[in-house]
């Protein structure tokens, strides 16, 4: 029986294979997503940077070419269709934003129009030029 003294033991041998197929179907889900994001030519997602940081650049290889990333984060200040103004460490930061720009917030995308003076969001800028990625995040 495969599920006899699971209980006692912790050792199943039913369940070690149980989760290792939840673990491989897990990564194969979220390797597809990113092949499909790449193979459309999205934006890659934020990098994860620890700590209180307010901007940083980042040399990484997209499509095996290198790019620089620009990320910002900070409290918004004010809002236009082209551009939103960031307060980093009491520094204005403009962060100019184009049609083709992703703005997320609370997991929904949204339109620049849509975000409001006072939120906390992080940007990212590939190359100079229009933000690819906006999206909101916690107060520092």
């Amino acid at each position: 029986m495969c599920n006899r003294g699971v209980t006692e033991t912790g050792k199943s041998l039913c369940m070690r294979r149980l989760a290792a197929t939840i673990a491989v179907l897990s990564f194969l889900a979220l390797a597809g997503g990113a092949a499909i994001t790449a193979a459309r030519g999205g934006p890659p997602g934020f990098p994860q940077i620890p700590g209180n940081w307010a901007h940083a650049e980042i040399n990484v290889r997209i499509g095996k070419k290198p790019h620089t990333l620009i990320l910002d984060r900070g409290r918004i200040m004010q809002v236009s269709p082209t551009q939103i103004t960031l307060r980093e460490l009491g520094t204005p930061t403009p962060v100019p934003l184009d049609a083709s720009t992703v703005i997320m917030f609370r997991a929904r995308q949204i339109t620049a129009a849509q975000l409001r003076r006072g939120l906390y969001a992080e940007t990212m800028i590939i190359d100079g030029g229009a933000a690819v990625r906006v999206r909101e995040t916690l107060a520092p």
